[in-house]
């Protein structure tokens, strides 16, 4: 049993609205996969991955976000047990419980811009101002190439990084499907971390992919075919987040610069770089490189997606 002396209350602050649903129903037991600075990764009774994030950490698909500052030096770990009853999520931890309440969460919906009425100059535009950007401002270590002090093992990884996007772009401008099954399979989970560079590529047009008017679907059904063929080539965490960007969600601030690139601005590339640029800087500071990697794989959908209308 759980004593109310030994716990610690942390509260929901907003979460999924679809997992907050889902939790305010569940009981069992699960596990925590992972514990960083900033969220704890904990597996549901049903084998569902979701995530604790600290005051601040941004909403997002199978997220919960709350007032805590950090998990450091509390006393949870990965494989400790988590216990799920309506509504509370207790974590077992070091010298007490954790335990996380929702009661009053606040529920965030992912809302999915249309970029229907961007044509080819609109697409292009968008492409370049957001390249520009994460050129400008991004990380180097994954997609945007090695860094200044690279090990061997770096070099070697984002050159085939690289690679692999070229593989994709080609098959998929030419509706290849075997081409891009192979481009996909030489992208997913390559790369160092928690989500490694090529998954964070291909997540953004994945995420395209769902969007009204996509010329992306075939694009969509090859990476759900190599996901479903190939279960243990990446992480837990990125397979979640792949399905959940062909699915239309994905993290709040990755809508914003999606939502921002739609909004007809009626200026210069310039108008529209200095437009993204807020949103644009809150992705780059997503993990090591995983933001500069998202953006790189939103620039390239873009740039598909251009070429994709265009042949419809």
């Amino acid at each position: 049993m759980t004593s109310l002396r030994t716990a610690t209350e942390v509260r929901a602050v907003s979460g999924d609205a679809a997992v907050l649903t889902h939790l305010r129903a569940l009981r069992g037991q699960g596990v925590v996969e992972g514990v960083f600075h900033r969220t704890v990764n904990v597996l549901t009774p049903d084998d569902r991955l979701i995530a604790l994030a600290a005051r601040g950490g941004g909403d997002a698909p199978r997220t919960l976000v709350t007032d805590a500052d950090s998990w450091s030096d509390r006393g949870v770990s990965a494989g400790r047990t988590v216990e799920f009853a309506p509504g509370v999520i207790t974590v077992r931890a070091a010298g007490g419980h954790l335990r996380v309440r929702m009661e009053g969460a606040d529920e965030w919906h992912p809302i999915l811009p249309s970029l229907a009425e961007l044509g080819p100059v609109g697409l292009a535009a968008a492409a370049s101002a957001l390249d520009r950007l994460v050129r400008a401002h991004g990380s180097r270590g994954g997609m945007l190439g090695p860094t200044a002090t690279a090990s061997s093992m770096e070099v070697a990884v984002t050159r085939a990084l690289a690679d692999g996007q070229d593989l994709l772009v080609c098959a998929t401008k030419s509706g290849d499907d075997a081409g891009m099954r192979r481009g996909i399979l030489s992208l997913l989970g390559l790369g160092p971390g928690l989500t490694p560079a090529g998954d964070d590529f291909l997540t953004a047009p994945a995420l395209l992919s769902a969007l009204p008017g996509s010329g992306l679907g075939p694009f969509a059904r090859a990476l759900e075919d190599v996901l479903r063929e190939h279960p243990g080539r990446t992480t837990r965490l990125s397979v979640a987040t792949l399905d959940e960007a062909l699915a239309g969600r994905a993290r709040a601030s990755l809508l914003d610069v999606l939502h921002a690139l739609a909004r007809p601005c009626g200026g210069s590339e310039a108008h529209l770089t200095q437009t993204i640029r807020t949103p644009v800087r809150h992705v780059l500071a997503i993990g090591h490189t995983s933001g500069t990697d998202i953006l790189s794989g939103l620039a390239t959908g873009l740039r598909l997606e251009k070429e994709l209308r265009g042949s419809l």
